[in-house]
């Protein structure tokens, strides 16, 4: 599935019937797609066991992710209303998507390491 959708989008770049814009998405979800599949193909047995305590690190580490993404757009937004910076959707939903990604592994690294949630 993730092949079909880099062909469409290189297709629809190559022969100009498609937008750039359209055609960058098909090639970037075909790429999100072909990765997942191959690494998920490649996966063996090794990790962590789910258990109640993986489920609640995961759990914590998501939400803390959630409200500082949410801390961070109100500040965001008042930043914007100020003059203070003066940032395009695209840029901020790009950091906020980043944000919210990158500190929920954080967070949940972090707990695992501490041990548990407490």
């Amino acid at each position: 599935m993730g092949a079909l959708w880099l062909l469409a989008g290189i297709s629809g770049t190559v022969t100009g019937r498609q937008d750039a814009t359209v055609a960058g998405m098909f090639i970037t979800c075909g790429v999100i797609i072909l990765v997942f599949s191959l690494g998920r193909a490649m996966r063996t047995d090794e990790g962590p066991e789910q258990d109640e305590r993986t489920r609640k690190i995961g759990a914590y580490g998501i939400t803390y992710s959630w409200f500082l993404t949410l801390i961070y757009l109100f500040a965001l937004f008042w930043a914007q209303n100020a003059g203070l910076i003066a940032l395009s959707s695209p840029d901020a939903l790009i950091s906020a998507i980043l944000l919210m990604t990158i500190s929920a592994k954080a967070f949940q690294w972090w707990f695992f390491r501490k041990g548990d949630v407490e």
